[in-house]
């Protein structure tokens, strides 16, 4: 009964956290193979590959849409506004604004194992 009711309190435990958890935050994997860390800081939203900044400063216009940031192109060495949005929980379109030439470019969310989510539950009998 008492491993019953410790795995019940483990599945609300992980649910409630899941509801918690901003849509964008977590890993991506783009079509290239990198992977993209996006974090909230100071309510503003950032994202990074390999230690790099990619984006910067966006902010939450709505559950499924970021918007007024910085996408910086390491490559070309230069900045552009960027808008990102959830075209569905696992999929992130970013839209890379160049006046007339705009980019498009498809994030997938990495999948979290169920292992990780439960590495910082403690679970303690009695």
């Amino acid at each position: 009964m008492k491993q019953y009711i410790t795995l019940l309190s483990l599945f609300f435990c992980l649910v409630l956290q899941a509801q918690s958890q901003d849509n964008f935050v977590g890993d991506w994997k783009a079509d290239d193979g990198s992977v993209i860390t996006i974090y909230v800081q100071d309510s503003s939203y950032y994202a990074k590959t390999n230690g790099k900044f990619i984006l910067i400063q966006m902010i939450k216009k709505s559950e499924i849409q970021l918007y007024g940031g910085t996408y910086y192109d390491e490559k070309l060495n230069t900045e552009y506004e960027a808008k990102l949005k959830l075209t569905d929980s696992n999929t992130i379109l970013l839209k890379i604004l160049n006046g007339l030439s705009n980019k498009r470019i498809v994030w997938h969310r990495v999948p979290i194992t169920w292992g990780e989510k439960a590495k910082n539950v403690r679970v303690t009998q009695h």
